[in-house]
């Protein structure tokens, strides 16, 4: 089988259960992990023969595709803010918005003026300027996209899940970025103690009330780890109430805490942050136009 036509074939299988623009894509990215090839070679090579080896990786692939397995398990790796990382189905794929989440930290850090961005020539890891805890780390993309980025900052990430944590790790051997990821679970308040006081809290929680479950796709609820996901349906707001009794007493007098949010729960998350006595609360919208993220920033005195 040629390239072009295995590529055809994906995108007709798939298209019972994926838009066409997102069945495209996908045909693509197993394509390129089946022969090794970029997308630039596979438009230059349309003509090219599979191998029997490719063609069996193929079909396996499409076979998994079609029980609605996300592809980035299937190749056991996304991309997240430049980074490729290892994922699999003890933590969630990272998302795009969780990127843009990740970019607002930066630029605001930037804006500030901090000396976290040049690597120090004696490769010194710490610095008293900036001090970041990612709370429900999961694969660790946050946190580590933000290590990368501000290397002289020092970086936190906690999860409840071991499983999880051993990703996140490995995640930062692969990459040679060290963050110290810490198994936590953040909702037990005891636990807290053994966190940071931080400058920064930012985090991506369980956020979806259970009752959204039918709602959502098969690739995500039969796929993607619940307790990742899913909240109780009347305390859907339980990890910021959680996050905004930490802050109170491990954010630093000024320091900013930065949350990804459920879209029709903005109005909620901002009230939880007011009645914790926060009044700089912004909430802004992703890249589709939805409430997706909230940053709140306690006063200096």
């Amino acid at each position: 089988m040629k390239l072009a036509e295995a590529e055809k074939k994906i995108k007709e299988q798939l298209c019972s259960i994926y838009e066409q623009s997102e069945s495209a894509n996908i045909a693509l990215l197993v394509l390129e992990d089946c022969t090794g090839l970029t997308g630039t070679d596979l438009l230059m090579n349309k003509e090219r023969l599979l191998s029997t080896e490719e063609e069996e990786k193929l079909e396996s692939h499409v076979k998994r595709l079609l029980n609605h397995e996300p592809i980035q398990y299937i190749m056991q790796k996304a991309w997240f803010y430049g980074l490729e990382l290892y994922v699999d189905s003890n933590v969630l794929i990272p998302r795009p918005e969780t990127e843009e989440l990740v970019d607002w930290i930066v630029k605001d850090i930037k804006a500030k003026g901090f000396d976290v961005f040049e690597k120090a020539p004696t490769d010194a890891d710490v610095t008293k300027q900036l001090k970041i805890l990612d709370v429900g780390a999961g694969s660790g993309c946050i946190a580590l996209a933000l290590k990368k980025a501000m290397p002289k900052a020092e970086v936190w990430g906690c999860d409840v899940s071991e499983k999880a944590l051993n990703v996140a790790r490995r995640n930062g051997s692969d990459l040679n970025i060290r963050v110290d990821f810490q198994g936590i679970d953040f909702l037990d308040e005891m636990q807290q103690k053994f966190l940071p006081t931080v400058d920064i809290i930012v985090s991506n929680p369980p956020y979806i009330p259970f009752n959204e479950k039918v709602t959502m796709h098969a690739n995500v609820v039969d796929h993607e780890p619940h307790t990742a996901l899913f909240v109780p349906d009347n305390d859907a707001l339980i990890f910021y109430r959680s996050i905004a009794h930490f802050a109170e007493k491990r954010l630093y007098k000024g320091g900013s805490i930065y949350l990804e949010i459920h879209e029709n729960l903005s109005d909620g998350v901002v009230e939880v942050f007011k009645n914790s006595g926060y009044t700089d609360i912004v909430v802004r919208k992703d890249m589709q136009g939805k409430n997706r993220m909230v940053k709140i920033t306690s006063v200096l005195s």
